[in-house]
């Protein structure tokens, strides 16, 4: 069996739908994390203002928690800010450099 480049591995993983996935929770928790460090916020404040706990907090920044769209946009509202879904087609960009299909 000849091994696969990682181009052809990369191909491969964006197949399944854990690769989406995850690379949406990623973009969510950074999106968090970047407004908490704009507004000086701490995991502390952000658990307070959510009414759970930091350890909690810690779990979703870490992309440990399922999210739901409720949990999303209690997050974002914890931090007087909105969330907003979009469908990103093929021929569209959203600060990504675009992929060969």
């Amino acid at each position: 069996m000849k091994p696969q480049s990682f181009p052809e591995l990369f191909e491969r993983a964006e197949e399944h739908e854990d690769y989406w996935l995850a690379g949406s929770i990623l973009e969510f928790t950074e999106a968090v994390v970047r407004e908490m460090e704009r507004q000086g916020i701490s995991r502390t404040d952000l658990a307070r203002r959510l009414g759970t706990t930091p350890a909690y907090v810690t779990k979703i920044l870490r992309g440990k928690v399922n999210f739901t769209l409720a949990t999303m946009v209690r997050l974002a509202r914890a931090l007087s800010s909105e969330m907003h879904v979009q469908l990103i087609g093929p021929a569209q960009e959203v600060g990504k450099t675009a992929r060969a299909r």
